[in-house]
């Protein structure tokens, strides 16, 4: 990626609104504080923060596991709110989300829902597996979505709600399903944290367990972001000038409508808000393409998503943002660049090659070295496979290959030296290859596929 453009510091406004230059402040602070302990969900909280600012909602697929409610969570006690959070199934009733009735007032013929501590009185929600909803529960939150309305039969209130995040195992299907997704205007795929990171994810989580990182739940907000701190920046977004980038703007989705992406009149229109808030958290009152990269967590399909990194490459170049920077530097992480990365992490591990096998630290080494070959498999097909990252790919299954033929012969080796010495070779059970070859038997006598062994195994 190439150098950014130079733009304001951080601290850098007019005199005449320190309010918003402090607020910007406490922005950076809470992503700070909300991120820590946690590997690689520091993008998650960026982007629900953004939301926060244009009081647009947040969508979180990937699968169970990824602290998905525990960052959303930790964001939300940052800046004191309320926060509502619930798991939906199949047969959750709407009460369990938007309060029941009162008894009182419905024995004199009103209609008053208890909504204390209930989804209409919250300012940011989470709600996990949202589209197991039903048609019920998903009609009344429409309404709070779009317009913060909550209805129920004659009953009409405004709900103080900012930002729902919503969360779910994949994107749905049905169609219906699909144009109640397209409400929320941010889309982030989640997945388990990456292997090279998996040591700084066992720090962080027992960290967390032992409190030496201290739950956001239970701590006093340390940021000291307020919801009227939010509410200075929103109102700040609608003095950013927007008309430098509008027509780069609407050339991108032309682009993208193109490969083939589908977005909807109102998602192109609302985000302009994106854009206008990254320029303002980027400490500038106008936009430039530096702000652009908001346009790629409009997209609500993974693979498009990656796909369109690389079609906008040049243009996204210059993506940059002091307070959102992962989520900025991730938008413009194409497929070319992950490439790169893979060859040079294969490179750099192929240099770390233990001297001898019957090193300890061999078979570590190997473990890494298959790891990495998966990681190159499950994100290009074969075909697709750039010259210099099959090469790579090629160069770490050579030892791979050389130690597993090593451990199939072993068992000859070792009945060869017996013969040598006289000894008896010992034949109780079969050996470490056959195991490894082994199919394994079903109750019902067949068999499936064994799992995927590398020559390490035992």
């Amino acid at each position: 990626m190439s150098s950014p453009t130079v733009t304001p510091p951080l601290d850098a406004a007019p005199p005449d609104i320190p309010a918003l230059v402090d607020a910007r402040q406490r922005v950076q602070a809470c992503i700070d504080q909300a991120s820590q302990g946690l590997v690689d969900r520091r993008r998650l909280i960026e982007l629900l923060f953004l939301a926060l600012i244009t009081k647009e909602h947040l969508l979180l697929i990937g699968p169970p596991g990824t602290a998905k409610s525990l960052a959303v969570k930790r964001a939300a006690t940052a800046i004191s709110a309320n926060y509502f959070e619930y798991l939906l199934g199949r047969f959750s009733e709407p009460n369990e989300l938007f309060g029941g009735l009162d008894l009182a007032a419905l024995k004199e013929g009103r209609v008053q829902p208890v909504t204390r501590h209930m989804l209409p009185e919250a300012d940011i929600a989470f709600l996990d597996e949202i589209f197991l909803g039903s048609t019920a529960i998903l009609n009344t939150l429409l309404g709070l979505l779009n317009e913060r309305l909550y209805t129920r039969g004659a009953y009409r209130s405004q709900a103080p709600l900012r930002s729902c995040v919503g969360a779910s195992n994949r994107m749905p299907s049905d169609s219906m399903l699909a144009a109640f997704a397209d409400r929320f205007l941010l889309t982030l795929f989640l997945e388990p944290v990456a292997d090279e990171s998996i040591e700084a994810l066992l720090q962080g989580g027992w960290a967390l367990d032992e409190g030496a990182v201290p739950p956001n739940s239970e701590a006093a907000p340390v940021a000291g972001l307020s919801l009227t701190d939010l509410d200075v920046l929103s109102a700040a977004t609608k003095n950013i000038a927007l008309e430098p980038v509008r027509a780069l703007y609407a050339h991108l989705i032309r682009k993208m409508r193109l490969a083939g992406v589908k977005l909807s009149d109102r998602r192109i229109v609302k985000a302009q808000k994106l854009v206008a808030a990254a320029a303002l958290l980027r400490g500038a009152d106008e936009a430039s393409p530096q702000d652009l990269w908001v346009l790629i967590y409009l997209i609500q399909d993974p693979n498009q998503q990656a796909q369109v990194k690389d079609l906008l490459a040049q243009e996204l170049a210059q993506a940059f943002n002091p307070v959102l920077e992962d989520s900025a530097t991730a938008a413009g992480y194409g497929a070319e660049a992950l490439a790169r990365d893979l060859v040079q992490r294969a490179e750099a591990l192929l240099a770390k090659k233990p001297a001898l096998p019957s090193d300890p630290a061999y078979e570590i080494w190997l473990v890494r070295l298959e790891t990495l070959i998966t990681s190159i498999e499950t994100s290009f097909d074969e075909a697709d496979l750039p010259q210099d990252l099959r090469m790579a790919q090629r160069a770490m299954k050579a030892p791979l290959d050389a130690a597993e033929q090593a451990a199939a012969s072993a068992p000859a080796r070792d009945a060869a030296a017996a013969v040598d010495t006289g000894d008896t070779p010992r034949s109780a059970g079969p050996s470490n290859s056959d195991l490894t070859n082994q199919e394994p038997a079903n109750n019902d006598g067949t068999s499936e596929a064994a799992p995927r062994r590398g020559p390490w195994w035992r």
